[in-house]
């Protein structure tokens, strides 16, 4: 009687490896004739740009236009960081085969020294970065919730960081290396949403 009792649990244990070995191949099946859901096509995060007219201001009241025709939000510092606005530049530049559009604008700390603020778009416009800088031993700032790279190069210090939509990059004074933090929370992301 023992002998048919191990007979029955080896032919159970046969059956339940067949029968898992069944429901797997009937799976896999199921999953090579099932159609996948066709996804609509996405649209392209960079913006093909056109060329444009460059701008350029020299006050800080009418940076708003400067702001509103830029494909991309624009880095500037918020009031009340005690920076000093001295001008700003928007103009084209080839890259990747197309048009980029640079943002670039010139401020001053308190003590005169510069510090120049850039947006590029698109993001992916890397060879606009100025060549010769070499990465830094040390992490940059976070810059808009982002760890950023920190870059010198002589006696300048650059950090940048992409978004989705641009590339964003501060150069500063090697002088003002102790207050990349303080200017990188200094920044902030603008845009003007035309009303309809």
């Amino acid at each position: 009687m023992s002998g048919k009792g191990k007979i029955w649990k080896l032919l159970a244990k046969v059956l339940g490896v067949l029968l898992s070995a069944a429901l797997l191949v009937l799976a896999a099946v199921s999953l090579i004739l099932a159609k996948p859901e066709e996804q609509p096509p996405q649209p392209s995060a960079q913006p093909a740009l056109s060329a444009a007219p460059a701008l350029e201001i020299h006050s800080e009241e009418d940076l708003y236009r400067l702001v509103s025709d830029f494909p991309a939000p624009v880095m500037s510092f918020i009031g009340g960081s005690g920076m000093t606005f001295v001008s700003a530049l928007s103009s084209d530049a080839a890259a990747n085969g197309r048009y980029a559009r640079v943002a670039t604008l010139w401020w001053q700390t308190p003590d005169g020294v510069p510090v120049t603020l850039q947006s590029i778009c698109p993001a992916d416009a890397l060879s606009l970065l100025e060549e010769g800088f070499h990465f830094s031993s040390v992490t940059g700032p976070v810059l808009f919730g982002s760890t950023s790279v920190r870059m010198e190069k002589d006696q300048v210090t650059r950090i940048h960081m992409a978004t989705d939509q641009a590339l964003y990059v501060l150069l500063v004074p090697s002088s003002l290396n102790d207050q990349l933090t303080a200017l990188s929370r200094s920044v902030q992301l603008f845009t003007v949403h035309s009303e309809e």
